[in-house]
C-alpha cells in the first residue's frame, strides 16, 4: 500500500519503502518510512534504496498526501551495519532538502523502546533534531508541539 509510482523529469520512478506508518499524539501525527534491513543489503543495494528515497522526496509526491514528509527511521541488525547504513545514508540524502534520517540496532530497538534515545541522526536538520537529552522522541514532540528547536 505505500508503494509509489510517479513521475519524475518525464520518466516513470518506482518508490517502494518497507512501510509508511503514523503515530498519533492528540490531533497530531508524526509520519515515518521504517526501513528494517537483515542485514542482507550491501554498500550499493543501500546506496539504491537512499537515491530512490532522495528522488522521491525531490519530486514533492509525497505532498500531494497533504501531510507532512515522513521521517526516515532505520533499523540495522548490528553497529557494523548501521554504521554503513548511516554512512549512505549521508552520501545520499544530505542534499536532498527536507529529509530526516535516523537509525538504530534491532538490539537497542528491542531492549529500549522506540521512543527510548537509540537513534543517531543521519543527516543533519533543524526539524526533528534531537533533544538536549538526546531523546529523538523529545526532539519529534518539540518539533510536533512546536517547541525550541522545531521547524
Amino acid at each position: 500500500m505505500c508503494e509509489r509510482r510517479y513521475q519524475l523529469l518525464e520518466r516513470w520512478c518506482n518508490f517502494r519503502p518497507d512501510a509508511l506508518a503514523a503515530y498519533g499524539v492528540g490531533q497530531e501525527q508524526f509520519r515515518f518510512w521504517p526501513e528494517w534491513d537483515c542485514g542482507t543489503m550491501n554498500v550499493r543495494d543501500l546506496a539504491i534504496k537512499f537515491t530512490s528515497y532522495a528522488h522521491y522526496v525531490a519530486s514533492r509526491e509525497w505532498a500531494r498526501e497533504r501531510s507532512m514528509l515522513p521521517v526516515l527511521l532505520c533499523v540495522a541488525p548490528d553497529i557494523a551495519q548501521e554504521r554503513r547504513m548511516h554512512r549512505v545514508a549521508q552520501a545520499r540524502l544530505t542534499h536532498t532538502p527536507g529529509v530526516a534520517a535516523w537509525t538504530t540496532t534491532a538490539v537497542l530497538l528491542n531492549e529500549h523502546g522506540p521512543l527510548a534515545p537509540i537513534w543517531l541522526q543521519a543527516i543533519p536538520q533543524r526539524c526533528y533534531s534531537a533533544h538536549e537529552n538526546g531523546s529523538l522522541r523529545q526532539g519529534i514532540f518539540d518539533g510536533m508541539f512546536g517547541k525550541k528547536g522545531a521547524c
